[in-house]
Order: C-alpha cells, then sequence, then structure tokens
C-alpha cells in the first residue's frame, strides 16, 4: 500500500506540472523514484492511476453525501451545511485535495485516453445531484425548506454554488475559505428559504 501511496502521490505532482494528456507514465515513475514496472504493479495504465488519484480524494466525500440521502435525519439542511462545509474546508486545508481539484479542473485535457474517467466521474456527478435532490426533497417535508420550493433547481444552484466557488478559489486565493466555509453554505440556504416562489416566463 505504502508504494502505491507514493505512487498517487508523485501522480499528483506529475500531472498537475505537465497536464494530463502530457504526463508519462516514466515522469510518473521518475517523480516517485520507482521503476515503470512498479506502476505496472499497480495500475494498468495512466488511465487506471488518473481514476484511483481522484477517487482517493472524491471518494470519501461522495460518501458522506450517498449515507445523508440515505438518512437525512431531523436536521436534513444543518447536515447538508455541514457536509459542504468540511468539503470545502477540506480544499482549502489538504494539499492532496487541492491538487486533485486543480488537476481536473485546469489540467485535464479531453482526449481518447481520459474520456472513460471523464464520463465515470460525470456519472458520480450526476449521482451526487439526485441524491441533493434527496436531501432537499426530505428538508422539504420537514418544514425546513418552502413547499413551493423546486428541489431540482435548487440542488443545480447548490452543485453550481460548489463547483463554483472551489474553481474561482483555486484560481484566486484571495479570502480564508476554510473560515468562510459554513457561512457560504448558510447564505445560500437563506436565499433558498426566502427566494420568492418561481413563475415561470417572469422577470423576477
Amino acid at each position: 500500500m505504502e508504494t502505491r501511496e507514493q505512487l498517487l502521490d508523485a501522480a499528483e505532482q506529475v500531472f498537475l506540472d505537465k497536464g494530463v494528456a502530457r504526463a508519462t507514465l516514466d515522469d510518473i515513475a521518475r517523480a516517485a523514484g520507482m521503476t515503470r514496472g512498479a506502476i505496472y504493479w499497480h495500475f494498468k495504465n495512466k488511465a487506471e492511476l488518473f481514476t484511483a488519484m481522484c477517487e482517493r480524494v472524491m471518494l470519501p466525500m461522495q460518501s458522506v453525501l450517498a449515507a445523508l440521502a440515505d438518512d437525512p435525519g431531523d436536521d436534513p439542511v444543518g447536515r447538508l451545511s455541514e457536509c459542504g462545509a468540511n468539503v470545502l474546508r477540506q480544499v482549502a486545508t489538504d494539499a492532496h485535495t487541492q491538487r486533485v481539484f486543480e488537476i481536473f479542473m485546469f489540467k485535464t485535457e479531453f482526449n481518447e485516453e481520459v474520456a472513460a474517467v471523464l464520463e465515470r466521474e460525470a456519472e458520480n456527478a450526476r449521482r451526487c445531484y439526485n441524491q441533493l435532490i434527496t436531501i432537499l426533497s426530505a428538508a422539504q417535508r420537514c418544514g425546513q425548506l418552502p413547499a413551493h420550493l423546486n428541489c431540482a433547481a435548487a440542488a443545480f444552484l447548490f452543485n453550481s454554488m460548489m463547483t463554483g466557488v472551489i474553481r474561482e478559489w483555486l484560481e484566486w486565493r484571495n479570502f480564508d475559505l476554510a473560515a468562510h466555509a459554513l457561512w457560504l453554505w448558510h447564505t445560500c440556504v437563506a436565499g433558498l428559504r426566502h427566494g420568492p416562489p418561481f413563475l415561470a416566463n417572469s422577470q423576477q
């Protein structure tokens, strides 16, 4: 396991420096101080290595959201806010998480080599979106969110806020994200609670 973790650490740095398309397994092996054969002992190819690198950071986050969707409890909004804030705090304070999100958002060029990986991540994103709808619907049923709220649209807003905040912060790093993480979520929730009912074709 130690060798595998060292290879994933090296892959993070090489992918960040060169981009996923330009990085080679030889580059990663050299960065890890190992041979190319050591990579093939753990990973079939670069795509599998890239997938493992992403999953090391993202799967624990996704599992927390899945658990919350399975059991929202009696305070779904509070638990969702804390879950989202924890993700933002992790982005702000954990170097592995920062590198993986930077690679995924800025250094992953679309090509045949990573197409299947990106499709898998897109499927994970769709699953997380549906889990958000489930959590928000539970919040609606227990009176934490207004009955007129469209939970699909609200989930889209939450998802866009999370992705946008992470992307913009990684690019600018112009405020203390860890300190403001819960405030960002509470502000988004306040907008859902106090926003006007949706009116089709309105100018609101």
